[in-house]
């Protein structure tokens, strides 16, 4: 067997000789007593949360009514045919391939909600715990991991910590539901490197199936977790100056043909489909220089950071990569506290915050939102299938998985080395300090379902077969809400939809807007029963603005009767 790329050489204290042992998995009653703590630690985090999980969606109104529709579409599809749906963009309705599905988030919730209804309420309650479970199961799987490396409980809990409770998880959490979904990726890590140091095809078996959990999760980390098996491959050949053979390659090779086989169904409609998906962000949503140090937006100093994230490109949550300033500070005196005989894992590390750093810039290095030299993800961007990850701030995951592993080093290093009191006591400051600069101080938005009476209409109607066109059709937001209200309100089929790619044009894209007569054709002949007029929904402070690419909002209101009126939506009966 080739040397491990960061063994230690020659240990000669206690300590560094349980560097190696593995500790993975040693018994139901710890992981218990751990998803008991970090449980608490996110009730702690979210205790603001907490009294509006069965009313409200977490987040501010984004994507996350989007993942709600995909919890409410995954109770009531039709399983032989799901991954195509005309419950949005009625009548043809459009592929679901490249949709932001949580595969085994909604499968949690379709579960559970065998056993406890179906309902809005219930629903909205799975969602949100759903979305909160990702933190103690993550801080779990890093906590192991780093517990095998370090072989020191302390330094694995603040580890588990750091990567469970990271800015970026935060911010995703508030807005997908798949990419928050990060609680597979520790795992798979420590199979793999297990599947590697034992020659057990026990591991690799079980690091696989890690595997395709996180790319099930997000799709996203199936090339992440291929980028970290090549990192990790060409680490290995470089430290040990030996090409891979043997077992150093049936593991890497087994692991990206085994995912492939297993999702081979989902894969072969991705790539076979034919059409193009590949749109903008590879130089948009990217992880800015100044990034990495500036206060996130819940901070406590959030009003420090708040120049900077309105310099940097994209949105707030993707440009979320902050790496801690007691994380920094730690690591620095980890670099030039370290022996010379330990730098291997060190090395390592940093090489792998390095990487997976280059590739969170995206195309180009942003610095304060100005794009400047190229970067390796021009050409990750113009790959085959890889160039749809649009996204390459996210990448950040992976960062802060080689940073716990770091901070939990560090501690285990310092615990070692300094037995006396006050030393503890030190130590326990700064894991206090750690803890504080990721809490989120500030306040953490929401998103209330609530349905108007106007909707019970078409609820109600006996009629099975028609669809509804809400208006106005333009913006994001406005779309996902159209989502939302279908889900928890009439659950109709809606010519609306917002998909992760739009990859069909259908009756929405070629409605007529001026001729009000062909239009009413159109509606008539497809079967659109009810025209929603929305013009503001004061629950979540969303105001729907009318465009000329709609028509003229009087021509509607000549043109079909109306059969319910307020303030906030009007709706109109087309035949």
């Amino acid at each position: 067997m080739l040397p491990h790329p960061f063994a230690l050489d020659e240990p000669t204290s206690k300590f560094n000789e349980q560097i190696h042992r593995s500790v993975a998995f040693d018994g139901c009653a710890l992981f218990v007593k751990l998803f008991i703590i970090f449980t608490a630690v996110t009730a702690i985090f979210f205790l603001q949360w907490l009294p509006d999980l069965h009313s409200a969606l977490i987040g501010p109104p984004e994507d996350n009514m989007q993942d709600f529709w995909n919890d409410w579409y995954a109770l009531v599809a039709k399983k032989a045919n799901f991954f195509s749906t005309s419950l949005i963009r009625f009548p043809e309705g459009t592929p679901l391939y490249y949709h932001s599905f949580s595969y085994p988030k909604i499968m949690f919730i379709y579960l559970l909600s065998r056993l406890f209804g179906d309902d809005t309420s219930t629903i909205i309650l799975l969602h949100n715990l759903g979305l909160l479970l990702s933190f103690p199961l993550s801080a779990i799987g890093a906590f192991y991991l780093v517990r095998h490396f370090t072989a020191d409980t302390v330094g694995a809990t603040l580890g588990g910590f750091v990567f469970a409770f990271n800015p970026s998880h935060v911010m995703h959490t508030m807005h997908h539901m798949h990419v928050s979904s990060i609680e597979f990726l520790p795992f798979f890590v420590l199979f793999y490197i297990l599947a590697l140091e034992k020659k057990s095809v026990f591991h690799l078996i079980i690091a696989i199936m890690f595997y395709a959990l996180s790319a099930l999760s997000c799709w996203y980390y199936l090339f992440y977790l291929g980028y970290f098996i090549l990192f990790h491959t060409v680490y290995m050949a470089l430290r040990t100056r030996t090409i891979p053979v043997g077992w150093q390659l049936v593991v890497p090779e087994a692991c990206i043909f085994g995912v492939a086989a297993l999702l081979s169904p989902l894969l072969v409609k991705m790539v076979g489909s034919g059409i193009p998906v590949n749109i903008e962000g590879g130089d948009l949503f990217v992880a800015d220089v100044f990034g990495w140090f500036a206060f996130p937006p819940f901070h406590a100093l959030a009003p420090l950071g708040k120049s900077i994230y309105s310099r940097l490109a994209g949105n707030s949550w993707e440009s979320t990569v902050y790496l801690g300033l007691i994380n920094i500070l730690v690591l620095t005196w980890l670099c030039f506290a370290v022996r010379d005989k330990d730098r291997r894992l060190i090395s390592y590390l940093l090489s792998g915050m390095l990487v997976f750093g280059v590739i969170a810039c995206g195309e180009r290095l942003h610095i304060l939102g100005y794009s400047t030299i190229p970067m390796p993800g021009m050409l990750l961007s113009k790959l085959p299938l890889a160039g749809n990850v649009r996204t390459p701030s996210r990448a950040i995951v992976l960062v802060y998985l080689f940073l716990a592993i770091a901070i939990g080093y560090a501690v285990a290093m310092a615990r070692n080395r300094w037995r006396q009191d006050g030393a503890r006591w030190g130590l326990a400051v700064v894991a206090l300090l750690t803890v504080l600069d990721f809490y989120p101080v500030r306040r953490l938005p929401t998103t209330q379902v609530a349905c108007s009476a106007g909707l019970a209409v078409i609820r109600d109607d006996p009629e099975t077969d028609f669809g509804v066109l809400d208006l106005p059709t333009t913006g994001y937001s406005e779309e996902d809400f159209y989502m939302m209200q279908q889900a928890a309100c009439h659950r109709r089929p809606i010519l609306q939809g917002m998909t992760s790619r739009n990859v069909v044009d259908t009756l929405r894209d070629a409605l007529e807007s001026v001729d009000i007569k062909e239009q009413q054709r159109q509606l008539v002949s497809s079967k659109v029963k009810y025209i929603v007029l929305h013009s503001h929904f004061d629950a979540i402070g969303l105001r729907f603005i009318w465009s000329e690419s709609d028509g003229q909002l009087d021509q509607y209101l000549h043109s079909y009767p109306s059969i319910y009126d307020s303030p906030s939506l009007k709706i109109l009966r087309v035949y």
